[in-house]
C-alpha cells in the first residue's frame, strides 16, 4: 500500500508541472456590453462585444486527502470501533458543470493495540476500508470555490493486519464539500460525509454482523486536467 500510494502521489505531482494543463480549462468567451457614445444632440447607445476569461467543466480530476472518522453508531461486530483517522484517494470525470462521477478509496485506523508476533511487538489496528462510487452535483460557483453535494453506494471491509478480514459488506454515502481552485489545476478541498455500512462474515454464516453509522471529514488536495 506504501508503494501505491508514493506511485499516486509522483503522479499528482508530474501532472502538476506538466505544460499546458492549464490552457485546457481556459477559454475566451465574448459577451456583449452596453456603451455610450455622444453625438451631436444627445447620446446614442450602442453596443460593444467585451472578452472575458472562463473556466469550463475540466474533465478529468484527481486528489488525495486526510480523513477523521467518527462512529456515530454500531450494532454488532467483533469490537466496537472507536474514532479514527485515515487517508483516502480518489479520481473521477467532470460531465458537466454541474454532473460529474467519481471513484474513490477510504482507509480508516482505529483502535491501535500492541500486539505479539514472529518479529516482535507491532501495533496492529482495526482498518475500515472502503471502495466509493459517487455522482457530485455541482452548485453555483463563486469565484475560485466550487461546492457541491454527492451521494454513492461502496463496498466496504473491516479487518486488521495482524488478524486478518472480519467483516465485509456494502454501503452508502452521503455529503457535500467544496473544492477551492488556488490555481487553473489547482485545488483545496473540503468535503463531509455520512456512511451507512453493513457488513457480515466473510464465511457468509452472519456470525459477525455489523452496521456501522460513521461520519467523516477529508481535507484534500486535487489536479483538475
Amino acid at each position: 500500500m506504501r508503494h501505491l500510494c508514493s506511485i499516486i502521489v509522483a503522479a499528482l505531482l508530474v501532472s502538476a508541472v506538466a505544460p499546458g494543463t492549464a490552457d485546457a480549462r481556459r477559454r475566451i468567451v465574448y459577451r456583449r456590453g452596453y456603451a455610450t457614445g455622444y453625438v451631436r444632440y444627445g447620446y446614442r447607445a450602442h453596443y460593444e462585444p467585451t472578452g472575458e476569461v472562463v473556466y469550463g467543466p475540466g474533465g478529468w480530476y484527481l486528489g488525495a486527502g486526510l480523513t477523521g472518522t467518527k462512529i456515530l453508531d454500531q450494532r454488532g461486530g467483533p469490537e466496537q470501533l472507536d474514532d479514527g483517522a485515515g487517508v483516502s484517494l480518489f479520481g473521477g470525470f467532470r460531465l458537466s458543470d454541474r454532473l460529474a462521477l467519481e471513484l474513490g478509496w477510504l482507509g480508516s485506523f482505529h483502535n491501535p493495540a500492541t500486539v505479539d508476533t514472529v518479529w516482535g511487538p507491532m501495533t496492529d489496528f482495526l482498518v475500515l476500508e472502503g471502495f466509493l462510487a459517487d455522482l457530485r452535483v455541482h452548485l453555483d460557483r463563486s469565484g475560485n470555490l466550487d461546492p457541491y453535494l454527492q451521494a454513492g453506494v461502496g463496498v466496504y471491509a473491516l479487518g486488521s493486519e495482524a488478524f486478518g478480514l472480519d467483516a465485509l459488506g456494502q454501503g452508502f454515502q452521503l455529503g457535500g464539500g467544496f473544492d477551492y481552485f488556488v490555481t487553473d489545476v489547482l485545488t483545496l478541498g473540503l468535503r463531509v460525509r455520512y456512511h451507512g455500512i453493513a457488513m457480515g462474515s466473510p464465511s457468509g454464516r452472519g456470525d459477525a454482523d455489523v452496521f456501522v453509522s460513521a461520519a467523516t471529514v477529508e481535507a484534500s488536495l486535487g489536479l483538475h486536467f
